[in-house]
């Protein structure tokens, strides 16, 4: 705990906004639905969500590096607060897709803020202990964040007031805290194309991790509330969230160090059939799932899919020099928004044709296979780096933004 406690006012406030985060992952889509939405409309404006994260992640480092850390933060949570709060206002779809967009370049400007302090003021021979006990932390609450709302109906206004006062709880360990904000500094970036060279696995490893991933967790409320279980559809939406976002915070640490050990890509892949599977048990399930069947598929779809982008960035901090180190982590994840961007719109668009609501499943099985096919013929393709020349994995989660420089392994 002491190597924690000098940035545990960062720690608690992104703890607060993730809980905001966690209600609103799961009330939104719901809600829409209850507004009348289609599948295919709840994609879009997820997708809206994640095109505003990916716009965040790439002006906030220049707007840390004017205005500083606490400002932006500051900033960013107060109009997350409003938008959040509108949401139980304003009631529409055309309102909550415009609210979504802003809401995801916020959210991305205060991770971006948050991460970059604590990776700038931990010393390095402390950051795995801090980024562990972060990582945990920002889980914990994400997880938490739907059971607060079990019991309400999906548009009761509670609901966005909830996440009104998570999210101006944390703005007070932010400015309150006594610690300096770290010295403003610019931050570089990798470009594409070079990356696409030096690690092609790591690319397609995060962008099939958005792609997945954000599709099926965004469209995830829609398919439980399309089997008719009788259940109250806020309280079975947040179940099934937090059901497998915990398969994939267990397997995180072991998949992660196994990876230390063996190649990386056959870890993605290994991981990537695990939840394929799933996947393809759900989808031929159909619509005759169980409760308990369902919840158990999905806790070993999140041990799968929701594992293996710590794992790809880790294979991608393989291939680099230190130079690069921070520069790449920020294109994965520039690289990661825009899988999240896309997948949303073609899993709500395969929900609405014959395969019904069980063709979500469908669409993570396809995309799983794609994915455990390049992992292996890369493997074949291009030898594995050594065990002595492989960087010590970390825990990772996209959650974070370029600029900051978190992760150990950095300078």
């Amino acid at each position: 705990m002491l190597t924690v406690r000098p940035v545990l006012s960062l720690v608690l406030a992104v703890w607060f906004l993730q809980l905001a985060g966690g209600i609103l992952s799961v009330v939104t889509p719901v809600g829409l639905a209850e507004l009348g939405a289609a599948s295919d409309a709840v994609g879009v404006i997820a997708a809206l969500h994640a095109a505003g994260f990916m716009a965040g992640a790439y002006y906030a480092p220049r707007l840390i590096g004017e205005l500083g850390n606490i400002r932006v933060f500051a900033a960013a949570a107060a109009l997350t607060a409003v938008g959040a709060i509108s949401q139980g206002l304003w009631m529409s779809e055309f309102g909550w897709a415009m609210i979504r967009f802003v809401q995801g370049a916020t959210f991305a400007a205060m991770f971006a803020a948050a991460e970059a302090w604590l990776g700038r003021v931990t010393p390095k021979e402390n950051r795995g202990n801090v980024l562990g006990f972060y990582n945990v932390a920002a889980k914990a609450a994400l997880l938490l964040g739907p059971l607060i709302i079990l019991n309400m109906s999906p548009l009761d206004p509670k609901n966005f007031l909830w996440c009104g006062l998570f999210l101006a709880a944390a703005l007070v360990p932010v400015c309150l805290t006594r610690r300096q904000e770290p010295v403003r500094v610019a931050s570089g970036r990798l470009p594409l194309l070079r990356l696409l060279k030096v690690s092609p696995s790591a690319c397609a490893g995060v962008f099939i991790a958005g792609l997945v991933n954000s599709g099926t967790l965004a469209l995830l409320p829609i398919y439980t509330g399309g089997l008719g279980m009788g259940a109250n559809a806020l309280a079975l939406a947040g179940a099934a969230f937090s059901v497998a976002n915990i398969g994939g915070l267990l397997s995180q640490w072991p998949a992660g160090r196994l990876s230390d050990h063996v190649d990386r890509r056959n870890v993605v892949a290994g991981m990537a059939f695990l939840a394929g599977a799933a996947c393809l048990a759900l989808w031929v399930f159909g619509d005759d799932v169980s409760t308990m069947l369902m919840f158990a598929l999905l806790f070993i779809w999140g041990a799968g899919s929701l594992s293996f982008y710590g794992i790809c960035v880790a294979h991608g901090v393989d291939r680099v020099n230190d130079a690069d180190m921070t520069p790449m982590m920020s294109m994965l994840l520039i690289v990661w928004a825009l899988g999240s961007v896309i997948g949303p719109v073609i899993a709500g668009g395969v929900m609405q044709t014959s395969l019904g609501v069980s063709g979500l499943f469908a669409f993570a099985f396809l995309g799983l296979s794609v994915l455990v096919v390049i992992m292996l013929l890369r493997r074949f393709e291009k030898p594995s780096v050594a065990e002595q020349d492989q960087s010590e994995w970390q825990p990772s989660m996209p959650a974070g933004i370029p600029g900051g420089a978190l992760d150990p392994r950095t300078e």
